[in-house]
């Protein structure tokens, strides 16, 4: 593969890393610091990271390189403290994810534009079959009857998923969209839920295409491509589980009258909109409310609450949470939508919303 990017590009277990943006940032503005973060997967690469880039990326340049120990878990937790407390001039290169969809929220003001001192390196995945893929997606796609698809990704393969999109095309299959995904944003798929017949995520592992499943409700199937094991799956009888679970859950809730709203720290999970609205509906069927703060949400840190204070916790920080994180907390964990759900009083199978 042809690396066309000044020589600023690294290649580590065959992921590509492009700082040529970083370089040319680092070059005009003169920052004290660089801070290197990652996904919890990456984390092992930041001092490879941080050599190339001192020792060879930014010629030797009089610039310190930190690295953020705790992973990254997304664009909605950029480290902007950090940033300061370590230097007020100073560049964040996040690693791992493309641009949130949502506001960041920072020194009492929320933005939908990328701080100016921030930079994404997405690092490209440079493995993946695209053609045996495809292959596998056209078999199940011919024996289901299937003829279009939106295809979804993490921003790690959005090339191999743009090539898989490619040979579809070629095979007859209609691809309507190609588009990456967040965990918690799927408008763009699920707004074209009636103009095709099943979905395609290109991911590892099942996060994107449940929270995918999620988000239509299980109203079409969705197929699991992951370029790491070239397998595909057809997730709908985990959608289907899930959403079973989260039924369960939101009847828990049915008879709670004190709702616990967690708002995240983090600049992408600060979410103050979502929570007043929360807060109105709870107070508009005669509940109390809290508004409780918290950087990082684990059952542990729920426990140190009094049991008898809370009936019920509302993720607004990050719906995913509910999902994986505290399905089975032993009081109901809903997300915003949930919640909405529930303090509508009409929980019914057909009105499932995710997440918000």
């Amino acid at each position: 593969m042809e690396l066309n990017c000044g020589g600023c590009c690294i290649v580590l277990d065959d992921y590509l890393f492009d700082f040529s943006r970083v370089a040319e940032a680092v070059k005009k503005a003169r920052p004290a610091a660089i801070v290197l973060e990652a996904p919890q997967g990456m984390v092992r690469l930041l001092e490879r990271l941080a050599s190339f880039l001192t020792d060879e990326c930014l010629d030797k340049q009089d610039v310190d390189v930190y690295i953020r120990l705790e992973p990254s878990f997304g664009s909605c937790s950029l480290s902007l403290d950090a940033v300061e407390l370590v230097n007020g001039n100073s560049i964040l290169v996040h690693i791992g994810h493309g641009e949130y969809a949502y506001p960041l929220c920072a020194g009492g003001a929320c933005s939908r534009k990328l701080p100016r001192n921030v930079y994404l390196v997405e690092a490209e995945y440079l493995g993946g079959d695209a053609e045996l893929l495809a292959h596998k997606v056209v078999e199940t796609f011919s024996e289901n009857g299937w003829s279009s698809t939106a295809i979804g990704y993490s921003i790690q393969h959005k090339r191999l998923a743009e090539k898989i999109a490619v040979i579809l095309a070629d095979k007859g299959i209609d691809v309507v969209l190609v588009d990456s995904l967040l965990g918690c944003y799927y408008y763009k798929h699920v707004k074209l839920r009636e103009s095709v017949d099943a979905y395609i995520v290109v991911a590892g592992g099942y996060f994107h295409a449940l929270g995918l499943g999620l988000a239509l409700a299980g109203a079409k199937p969705v197929l699991r491509v992951d370029p790491y094991t070239s397998s595909i799956e057809d997730i709908s009888s985990l959608v289907a589980r899930t959403l079973a679970k989260r039924y369960w859950v939101m009847r828990q809730a049915v008879e709670a009258s004190r709702f616990g709203i967690v708002l995240g720290l983090l600049p992408g999970q600060y979410r103050p909109w979502i929570a007043e609205h929360i807060a109105r509906l709870v107070k508009k069927r005669g509940g109390r409310y809290r508004f409780i703060l918290a950087r990082y949400v684990t059952r542990e840190y729920l426990d140190n609450l009094s049991p008898d204070d809370y009936d019920v916790f509302v993720m607004v920080s990050c719906p995913r949470l509910a999902i994986e994180d505290l399905s089975d907390y032993w009081k109901p964990v809903l997300t915003p939508a949930e919640a909405r759900i529930v303090l509508s009083g009409d929980i019914t199978g057909s009105n499932y919303t995710f997440p918000w």
